[in-house]
């Protein structure tokens, strides 16, 4: 194999993951399993994020154990739990095995959400606060988790039902011996997990904000929601278009490249 045919494809992928993506999904998946294993595993998430789940599914069983538990470490749990759905149902358990246990809890959760509702897509790994804290309690928390996340928290009561939202900024402003519940912003806009789609990107809750909490049918707290995230699973519901982010001559050099790759791991080919 040519070393710049191959350079020139790693680097199509490492720079275009989603139109590299595009590409691969052509391809058998025991041939983008060697294809992708050329790459470091921070690049191979990249790729894997932007392939449609149906086909990230197919290239599980082409990994030994411990590259299948690697790869799946790199995504997020809303990805993993997309990715499950298309597997058969004799290898969830399996597949599931190969996370954290608190991961393999979190994941079953989003795989009950059907995947076209909010519930399938949140962000389960979310910091919050307990209405019982004072403002010290809070920040040995986030210190503690070495937080950078959004800069408005969520407080939760015993029942993890979501009572309040606080800026980590006035947290900073506050006396350490102060309650959080005190001056928390008890108005918290929700959205329920069984919430479509659809109806989420139109829901007014973004009127002022890029996050939102999701909480069960008891009201309690599972995640939150980015807006890009509504936009980004619903395109999983539709046919991508692709459109180049590079000049076309060089995309074009690009996929000559990529496609010579493929000719060369693609068994029979002359």
């Amino acid at each position: 194999m040519s070393t710049l045919h191959l350079k020139l494809a790693q680097h199509f992928m490492q720079q275009e993951p989603r139109a590299a993506a595009r590409r691969l999904e052509l391809q058998a998946p025991e041939v983008v399993t060697s294809i992708l294993g050329t790459l470091e595993d921070h690049e191979v998430g990249g790729v894997l994020k932007a392939m449609h789940p149906s086909y990230t599914a197919q290239l599980l069983p082409n990994l030994e154990q411990v590259q299948q538990a690697r790869w799946l470490q790199l995504l997020n749990l809303a990805d993993i739990a997309a990715i499950l759905r298309h597997v058969p149902k004799q290898s969830t358990d399996s597949y599931l095995a190969l996370l954290p246990l608190k991961k393999q809890t979190l994941c079953r959760m989003l795989i009950s959400y059907p995947d076209y509702t909010v519930g399938a897509w949140v962000e389960t790994d979310v910091l919050t606060l307990d209405d019982k804290m004072s403002v010290e309690d809070a920040m040995l928390r986030l210190k503690k988790r070495t937080y950078r996340g959004p800069s408005r928290l969520y407080v939760v009561d015993h029942q993890r039902q979501v009572v309040g939202q606080i800026s980590i900024y006035e947290l900073l402003c506050r006396s350490g011996g102060q309650l959080v519940a005190d001056f928390m912003d008890k108005k918290v806009p929700s959205l329920s997990g069984y919430t479509e789609l659809g109806s989420a990107l139109s829901a007014s809750v973004w009127d002022r904000q890029d996050q939102v909490a999701v909480v069960n049918r008891k009201q309690g707290f599972i995640g939150t929601l980015q807006h890009y995230r509504v936009r980004h699973a619903l395109k999983h519901h539709e046919v991508e278009q692709i459109a180049p982010l590079m000049s076309s001559d060089l995309l074009d050099a690009y996929a000559s490249s990529f496609a010579n790759v493929l000719d060369l791991l693609i068994p029979g080919k002359p």
